[in-house]
């Protein structure tokens, strides 16, 4: 009985060896290549000459972060 067990095991380790090898020594696909043509959005991001205009408004006020003081006393409690 042990005997068929290690047979089996080694006939499926046989057969697992010629399958990887099989697979791995299959003519390979190139690699999938995307399309290089541009969009009219791509266009004008690679062919701007000037400067961008920032989403950031550089003319409001510039506040001073400063921490809010509490009074002493217990956290939580209003004086």
């Amino acid at each position: 009985m042990e005997l068929l067990l290690i047979l089996g095991a080694v006939l499926a380790c046989t057969v697992a060896g010629v399958i990887v090898v099989r697979m791995s020594a299959q003519g390979r696909r190139p690699p999938l290549r995307l399309d290089s043509e541009l969009d009219a959005r791509d266009e004008d991001l690679l062919t701007r000459v000037g400067p961008i205009r920032s989403p950031i408004d550089r003319s409001a006020e510039v506040l001073d972060a400063e921490p809010v003081r509490t009074p002493p006393g217990r956290p939580g409690e209003k004086a």
